[in-house]
Order: C-alpha cells, then structure tokens, then sequence
C-alpha cells in the first residue's frame, strides 16, 4: 500500500477527519479529498544508483563528494559511492558513483514506497487546499525560485532522481500557514551534490538564462546553492537526503535515515510536489504541526556540546519566530535542554576557534535580526544553559 488512507492514532484521524470536511478556504474551489486508485511505480533498470544496491559485492550505503582541483565547477565525476567498508576512513574514498544502477537483485520500491504507510499521507487528505497552495508556491514568478525551479526539477526528475521540498516550504503549508510565511525554498533528494549541481547548470544554460551556481558545493554540508549573478540571495539550496555515520559528510537515498539527521521532529516532514504526497519518515512530524501550536520536539537528545548549542540556537529561532502564533509545546524541548550545563558555551569553546566560528556563524544567521533581549527573554525559557548560552554569543558578537 502506497499511501495511508487512514492516520493511525485518534487525534491524527480527528485531524485528519476535520480537515476533509472543511470547505476549501482559499477560494480556488479545491475538492474534497477522494481517493484514487493505487499508484504502482519501481525503480528504471537503467536509473540511477540507491543505497541497498550491491555494487562488485558491496553494499552501497550512500555518496559523498570530493572538491574539484583549480576552481573547477562540481559534476557529477566528483561524486563519490559509499559501501558499509567506508564507515571508518577520515575522508572518501576514491571510488566514483556509476551513471547507472548495477545489474542483479536490488530494492526495486521508490524510497517513498519503502516507508510505512502511515508515514505517506496523500495532501488532498490532510487539507484539500494543500495541493494547490503548494502548486502556487512552486510558480509565484515574484519568488526567487519563480523561474528557475520548474525547469531544475524537471531535468532532475527526468534523470531518475526523486527530489521532495524540504525545510520552511511543507512545515509551514502543512502547518496551514500561507505563502507568506515560507521565506525560501529548500530541496531534498537521491541526486549526490556533483550530479544535482551539474543537471542545474545544464538546464540553466540550455534555458538561455544567465545564473551563478556556486564555484564548488559546499564541503563542509554538501548544500548546492544556485544564486543570480552572483546576488546574495539564494534561488534554491539542494541537499541530496542526511547520511550518517561517516566521518566526513554524506548523503543517501534512504527517508528515514535522513530523518534521523535532522534537528526537530516538525523538520522531518518533506513534500512531494509531484504525486502530492506528504511524507513523515520519523512519524512524529505531522503529529507535531497537528498539536494547538505546534510541537518542538528535537529529533534525538543528543549529550554533544556542539549539537547541543546548535540545536538550543535554533530553537530560539522557531520560538521567536512563532511567537505571534500562539502557544508553542516545549515540553520535550525543555526536559532536554533542563540538561544543558551552564557552561556550555565554554565546552563549545574547548573544541576550538572553528567550532565556535560556526556556532558564532549559526547564531548570527538565525538570530541575526533579532534584539538581544528579545533573544534572551525566549532562550531564558528552555533553561539557564540556553539562556546563558545565547547572552554568551550576543556578546561575543558585540
């Protein structure tokens, strides 16, 4: 079964039950849910390669990335194929990734396909104007990515990749926000950062369109940003799906693995914007952006400084950011972060002038505009670390 045609669980059916039978809002006359018959799709014998895939006997687990010498803009010969025998290495290794799939047995499901059934939720069914809200973000031609995502998207489909909205884009418009709360536009998917930077800059070419795309794909996140010019606003940011488990960064194919990497539970749900699905891969998602005021709920408790202070700064971020709202449920939240020592600025510290670089980099993009007492007043409610923490940067920021 592709889709869930029923949420498991009271309160997501309740949600769920409520939302179908609400008039459409939006004056664009949107039906009510029905469903249809069962799609039924697999994997091309000549796509390209998945994580589950057995390549000279290995396993392939995912893909990395080596910088290219001299300047020279990223394709896709610079992407790297990870098996279960690259966990240990301090770098990638040197084996590159195959245009197309290994011949034998293999997984032949798409990735959604290979989620549980509650976790793929058709969008009509959650809100019958969710379809078209998100048709309207994707072609606003006043958006940054007005005029560069349709033909981005379709190369990369065409290509055999899948490709989801990811971040701000399905948090808010699941949420039942409008347009206007969406502030860019993020994507996810099975592309390794060489191949997607290289099917973007071909189709922008090709459109006869003048574009910028970043000299070499991040190393350090293996985000591919495609710019205007050389503007300072993004069009769109792409990264293939969080792996980890490496030393070095790493992407994959595998929903549920890339939930696991992500900060919060509500940052878990990805859209996709061609069979209009809405995928939960960790479960607890939906459920989060269904509760009166949202959840805030991180993904894992971790006990490393550095996750700890990264996720502790953009938590500060939502809360701020949702204050107008109404009520946010930090519950889980704040038995985390209760945890946080007083001093964790310092243990950030203890790992060096990098790590605090970023730390100081990440508060300033999130936080960047906000008055330090307003910053302050939300991070004193998550605890005296948090709390401590944040007045830490903003005087370091000073």
């Amino acid at each position: 079964m592709t889709c869930a045609d029923e949420i498991e669980g009271p309160e997501q059916e309740g949600a769920d039950s409520a939302a179908e039978a609400a008039d459409c809002l939006c004056g664009r006359g949107c039906p009510p849910y029905a469903p249809g018959p069962e799609a039924v799709e697999s994997r091309a014998s000549n796509g390209p390669v998945m994580a589950g895939d057995v390549l000279r006997g290995e396993r392939v687990v995912g893909f990395s990335y080596a910088q290219p010498p001299d300047g020279r803009l990223p394709e896709a010969r610079d992407d790297r194929l990870l098996t279960e025998a690259d966990h240990q290495p301090d770098s990638p290794p040197q084996r590159p990734v195959p245009t197309v799939r290994p011949p034998g047995p293999g997984d032949e499901r798409l990735p959604h396909d290979r989620l549980p059934a509650r976790a793929v939720v058709p969008a009509a069914r959650r809100s019958r104007c969710l379809p078209a809200a998100v048709d309207d973000l994707l072609a606003d031609g006043s958006a940054p990515w007005g005029r560069v995502f349709d033909p981005i998207a379709r190369t990369v489909r065409e290509a055999g990749h899948e490709l989801w909205l990811s971040g701000g884009a399905p948090r808010e418009l699941v949420a039942g926000n409008g347009r206007e709360a969406v502030r860019d536009l993020d994507l996810t998917g099975t592309a390794p950062a060489g191949r997607f930077a290289e099917l973007a800059r071909r189709t922008l070419e090709e459109d006869g369109e003048t574009y910028e795309l970043r000299a070499r794909v991040s190393p350090d996140t293996l985000v591919c940003t495609v710019y205007r010019d050389g503007g300072p606003t993004p069009l769109v940011e792409y990264r293939g799906l969080g792996l980890g488990g490496f030393r070095f960064p790493a992407t994959g194919t595998d929903l549920v693995a890339d939930s696991l990497q992500r900060d919060f539970t509500v940052n878990c749900v990805l859209y996709d914007f061609e069979r209009h699905l809405v995928l939960d891969p960790s479960e607890r998602g939906l459920p989060h952006l269904s509760a009166p005021g949202r959840a805030l709920v991180p993904v894992s408790a971790s006990g490393d400084p550095l996750v700890r202070a990264a996720l502790a700064v953009r938590a500060v971020k939502f809360l701020v950011r949702w204050q107008a709202d109404g009520p946010v449920d930090t519950r889980e939240l704040r038995a985390w972060t209760d945890e946080f020592p007083e001093d964790l600025a310092d243990h950030v510290r203890e790992r060096g002038d990098q790590a605090w670089d970023r730390l100081l980099a990440l508060h300033h993009e999130c936080l960047g505009g906000v008055p330090a007492q307003r910053q302050t007043a939300v991070a004193s409610t998550l605890g005296a670390g948090v709390e401590r923490l944040l007045k830490t940067l903003l005087g370091s920021a000073e």
